[in-house]
């Protein structure tokens, strides 16, 4: 089975609720909130919408360093 990815994750979800979930992992320390997307799921984002917070601000990091 092949599965076809688009570079547009940004498509399949709600952005402003991407963005609220990105502030959170971006502004709670990891020893107060735990796993992220367990954490994200509990602010009301999808699966999706949690990953593709953590995608962004691995980018982010990523880009810092």
């Amino acid at each position: 089975m092949t599965s076809l990815q688009t570079d547009d994750h940004a498509a399949c979800c709600d952005s402003s609720k991407v963005e609220i979930g990105l502030r959170f992992i971006q502004d709670t320390p990891r020893h107060l909130r735990g796993p992220a997307i367990p954490a994200l799921r509990g602010l009301g984002l999808t699966a999706r919408e949690a990953c593709e917070a953590v995608r962004q601000h691995n980018l982010a990091m990523a880009r810092a360093g």
